[in-house]
């Protein structure tokens, strides 16, 4: 299974839209989009900003996305901290103990947390991904895989992806908060180091694929993060919307 994650466009928060920088990046990663094959579904963010980003492409390919009110972004004040704040708590590290700081109780974090990773895993459970107590996926209806009785040599897996194409491909228009949650969810980290440590920009492409090297088990794992070919390739700069530093542009001459 594949998971696409769009960020969406540089944003005017007071109207929950587009700026018209944010239409330019749009106009190249509809382009992007179209281009994309066997895409099984595409689901959205309600807010206008992640709509506004995905309707063009989905417009053009005749195609519709499903609103999920759990895509919604919640209020990034909470995790956007200084860091001599977030280094004195040892416990924002901790997978099991950074929604129970005082810090994240006193702002109900915990219950928006659990609101995504809930509707997150209701979704894979619908194509046959089942989440186990062990926290990683029982696939219900697993697609061959090489990898399940081939010797396997160290950094040496094959590849399923020639041999066996139509997967499950499911893009979502949602929000930086909320895809690092889900990220943080599938892969097993807090997910106030990916808040706290990582940036991706407006129309940015993040892309995650399920590892299935045992028959019926599935880990998911990072394949892209942030990627802006669309724009450095369109001439469009990248938006700084969300970071606290310059991006590095590409598109000036040097």
């Amino acid at each position: 299974m594949r998971l696409i994650f769009v960020r969406h466009g540089d944003p005017d928060y007071t109207i929950d839209n587009l700026t018209e920088k944010g239409k330019r990046e749009v106009e190249l990663l509809t382009k992007r989009i179209c281009s994309w094959e066997n895409i099984t579904d595409f689901y959205t963010s309600p807010l206008g900003r992640a709509k506004a980003t995905g309707a063009p492409a989905l417009e053009k390919m005749g195609r519709t996305a499903e609103v999920c009110n759990w895509l919604q972004e919640f209020d990034a004040s909470r995790w956007d901290l200084m860091p001599d704040f977030y280094n004195s708590n040892k416990n924002f590290f901790n997978k099991e103990k950074w929604a129970n700081t005082a810090f994240m109780k006193e702002h109900k974090i915990k219950e928006k947390y659990k609101e995504v990773c809930d509707g997150i895993d209701s979704l894979l459970k619908k194509y046959g991904y089942i989440r186990n107590s062990k926290n990683y996926y029982n696939v219900k209806n697993p697609a061959k895989n090489h990898n399940w009785n081939e010797p396997i040599y160290k950094y040496h897996l094959k590849s399923i992806k020639d041999d066996y194409p139509e997967e499950t491909t499911l893009v979502f228009f949602c929000h930086l908060g909320i895809m690092f949650t889900i990220i943080a969810h599938l892969t097993g980290l807090s997910p106030m180091q990916l808040w706290q440590g990582f940036y991706v920009a407006p129309t940015s492409i993040t892309i995650l694929n399920s590892e299935e090297r045992k028959e019926g088990e599935a880990w998911f794992r990072v394949e892209r993060l942030g990627d802006t070919n669309h724009l450095t390739n369109g001439g469009e700069p990248i938006s700084s919307s969300g970071y606290f530093a310059t991006v590095f542009d590409e598109t000036k001459k040097i």
